[in-house]
């Protein structure tokens, strides 16, 4: 794989060091920085690695924003589009490491740059969750919803988020009514007090108590003096290694065994004379100086295996349908833009893909035939198994007959067939994986 960037950067303790200290001179360099960004981006949150995808969209970020602030409109209006992005996708990471108040600021800012971005929404309402502004979340949940009406999982997030709000109201509203009842008893409490004779010393303990506690006292005193610990030294958790020296409880004290078992772990200069190898091997990326990032490109593979997958995408009305037994099936792969490629990190291997899927479909109605396309603008790691993939661009073409629109909406556009190409997706991303 060839990269613009291929002389620049020099490693570093980061296996990124090279994208993340590029600077872009061009319109050309920006753009394949910025693709080389998302994938590792996409990479690490794939493996969980949320703070290195943290500063990768962070670094995205940083170069989007120098072109808002230019004077360059058509740059500009591109720009917005790919910031949000990054602000979504660092959102997901930083919620990922408990980081909501942050999370939920980079969602606002990827709502803000782009307010038709679904996902910035949905992030929007995962980070107000999480802060407990509960009637955020609800309002981000809505307007995402609103958005992509026919998500099955956005529909559910509205809905327990709407739950989650009236509960919380529920449970104030009850916290407010114990207050005020408890404030009603104690205000009772004192108008009942009476007076009661202290025949102590006045401080609560009778003489014989305090021959007690003196006697206890002074034979504790006297069992640590002979110790070799101070009088504190329990408290703060000492004890007494094999040499006979004290140290913290918490020292780990190895046997002979353990050392040998563990060899030679002193520290070893670094010696600066070493050059590192600068080749770049056939099919590897030329991200990777330093070594320790190797990325080898299977996109024309996974180009033919997902549009095999989804030619493959039938389905057949069920019995109680207006029209059981017809067929919906994709009739065409009409666009299949992205790329596929493995990384493997210091030994880990880690999965990248993004792609953007146009299909066509045809649904056969007796004698007549229904058709249009959808699209799929979102076939990346940051979805999961199971949680289907965003819709946009639904279309029915003119020729299709009249009064089928319902029908076409509950089994081809909102199930049906839209759950079976989720499916096939799916299995790609399996495929994927098991083949690499």
């Amino acid at each position: 794989m060839s990269s613009l960037y291929s002389t620049i950067g020099g490693g570093g303790m980061s296996p990124h060091a090279s994208v993340l200290t590029a600077t872009p001179e061009t319109t050309e360099q920006r753009r394949a920085l910025l693709d080389e960004l998302k994938r590792r981006g996409r990479a690490c949150v794939g493996s969980k690695d949320y703070l290195n995808g943290e500063t990768l969209y962070g670094k995205g970020i940083e170069i989007l924003s120098t072109v808002l602030d230019g004077d360059d409109d058509v740059s500009k209006a591109d720009a917005k589009k790919d910031i949000a992005i990054f602000y979504s996708n660092r959102s997901l990471c930083r919620l990922q490491m408990n980081r909501s108040s942050e999370a939920l600021e980079d969602a606002d800012e990827a709502v803000i740059n782009d307010p038709s971005y679904v996902k910035a929404h949905w992030r929007r309402g995962q980070a107000a969750t999480a802060c407990e502004n509960l009637c955020l979340a609800v309002d981000a949940y809505r307007s995402a919803l609103k958005l992509d009406p026919s998500n099955k999982a956005l529909t559910k997030e509205v809905k327990a988020s709407e739950k989650r709000k009236v509960e919380a109201e529920r449970l104030l509203a009850e916290a407010a009514a114990a207050e005020a009842e408890e404030g009603r008893d104690e205000a009772a409490a004192e108008s009942k007090k009476v007076t009661v004779v202290d025949k102590t010393n006045g401080k609560g303990e009778t003489k014989k108590d305090q021959n007690k506690l003196s006697t206890s006292t002074a034979a504790t005193v006297s069992e640590e003096d002979v110790s070799v610990f101070s009088k504190s030294d329990h408290v703060r958790g000492y004890k007494i290694r094999s040499d006979g020296k004290k140290t913290s409880y918490f020292d780990n004290e190895l046997d002979e065994n353990t050392k040998k078992l563990i060899g030679d772990i002193t520290p070893k200069m670094i010696d600066p004379n070493a050059k590192q190898s600068k080749q770049v091997q056939d099919g590897s990326s030329a991200w990777n100086t330093a070594g320790t990032w190797e990325e080898k490109d299977v996109s024309d593979w996974a180009k033919e295996a997902l549009q095999g997958l989804l030619l493959s995408c039938k389905y057949v009305l069920p019995e109680g349908s207006p029209s059981p037994g017809s067929l919906a099936l994709v009739s065409k792969v009409a666009t299949l833009e992205g790329h596929a490629s493995y990384a493997t990190v210091r030994g880990k291997k880690r999965y990248i893909y993004e792609f953007s899927v146009i299909v066509k479909w045809t649904l056969t109605l007796g004698d007549e035939q229904a058709s249009g396309q959808m699209t799929f603008p979102d076939v990346d790691g940051t979805c999961e198994l199971g949680g289907g993939y965003d819709l946009v661009d639904w279309i029915v073409d003119s020729g299709t007959p009249p009064g089928t629109g319902p029908l076409l909406d509950r089994f081809v556009r909102d199930a049906g067939l839209r759950d079976i190409i989720h499916q096939k997706i799916d299995e790609f991303v399996v495929l994927f994986r098991e083949s690499y």
